[in-house]
């Protein structure tokens, strides 16, 4: 999906920009070095700046930013209190610029830039320096990807398990979206923490300025996030059973309460929708049918309107997308026509979830439906 409903809305401000020269800037320099005299331990704090400056050699890249995270983690149980205070605060700041980078780009091109790379960082516990009493694990966060995870099982995971309160109830396709905003949340709540706990960033206002350009990343997502979540609900869809098939990648629309078709992000309206669904199967250079996404409250007459219409495009099948009962909401369909198929002898006003529920019981996979 490449809507721009699918993206950061916007890129940042020109302050916003300013901030992370400013920010990077600042890393370069020696106003924040841990000041310690000759004779003491150096607590890791040579690796960490040797970990910066690589990164910024490397371009400040998604993948240069998961090289210097790997490393910040690999230094800090060597580290003093204030050599993690500097990790923490020099972590957040500078993943400001890959995520600023694709901050306009498609909700896919930033879930595969940033999932397993940049957003793990910033979603795990913030760096902290051991204590006598409290020695933290240093195995891998359940947060961070595993050797060879790919990028949508990993985003799996996390809403299947450490993440289930904030997207197991988002549909996989919308996934990226919500742990971008919970990504920037957890960024924009760890720089204000530890710019405030940094006596030294008062006399460089980079810091602040990156701390304020987190702030408007999370203002933006705060904007799109609650539709985004209302749009993945598992429960826009109808629930699939016994009698539905595993999708088989056919172009598809989505359908509106009001009979708006939706393609691509593109609504288009009864006079329109013809020629909208005819242009979707010539882009896809298929001609077997279409899958339809319809909420499962329509009543078989407003379907049967649509297959109509369908049918008139010139699609030879149709097909009406359903989602499994359980996480992760596995994408289903049913075939459906327009006076032929299964006769279940429902009524015109009957929902099309009962239709389906019907056809479990009383047909298998690959029937079709029939809607009079």
């Amino acid at each position: 999906m490449t809507s721009r409903l699918a993206v950061f809305p916007g890129t940042l401000a020109f302050a916003g920009a300013l901030a992370l020269t400013l920010a990077l800037g600042a890393c370069s320099r020696d106003s924040i070095a841990v000041s310690r005299s000759a004779d003491e331990a150096d607590y890791n704090h040579g690796g960490l700046r040797a970990a910066v400056d690589a990164y910024a050699k490397a371009q400040r890249t998604p993948d240069a930013y998961a090289e210097l995270a790997r490393t910040v983690h690999a230094l800090r149980p060597g580290m003093d209190r204030a050599v993690a205070e500097e990790a923490e605060l020099k972590l957040v700041v500078l993943a400001l610029a890959p995520v600023q980078a694709l901050a306009a780009s498609p909700m896919p091109e930033q879930v595969e830039a940033l999932a397993l790379t940049v957003w793990p960082t910033l979603l795990a516990p913030q760096i902290e320096a051991d204590a006598i009493a409290v020695k933290h694990d240093t195995a891998p966060s359940e947060l961070y990807p595993k050797q060879g995870e790919k990028t949508q099982d990993y985003l799996r995971r996390l809403c299947g398990g450490p993440l289930a309160g904030d997207c197991k109830q988002v549909v996989p396709e919308y996934q990226g979206h919500v742990i971008a905003a919970l990504a920037t949340r957890r960024a924009t709540e760890r720089v204000r923490n530890a710019v405030a706990g940094c006596v030294m960033c008062s006399a460089e206002p980079g810091w602040h300025e990156a701390m304020r350009a987190w702030e408007s990343l999370d203002r933006m997502a705060t904007g799109w996030i609650h539709e985004i979540q209302t749009k993945a609900a598992p429960g826009n869809w109808p629930i699939a059973g016994s009698s539905s098939d595993a999708h088989p990648g056919l172009p598809e629309a989505e359908v509106t309460a009001t009979g708006e078709i939706v393609i691509g992000g593109q609504r288009y309206g009864a006079a329109t929708r013809i020629d909208a669904l005819r242009e979707l199967r010539f882009l896809h250079g298929d001609d077997g049918g279409i899958a339809l996404h319809l909420r499962p409250e329509l009543t078989l007459a407003q379907v049967r309107a649509i297959l109509s219409d369908t049918k008139k495009s010139g699609a030879k099948r149709t097909a009406v997308v359903a989602r499994a009962a359980q996480y992760p909401w596995e994408r289903r369909i049913y075939w459906v026509a327009e006076g032929a198929g299964v006769d279940t002898e429902l009524r015109s006003t009957d929902s099309l979830q009962l239709l389906l529920h019907t056809m479990d019981h009383v047909a298998g996979p690959g029937a079709v439906a029939r809607i009079d």
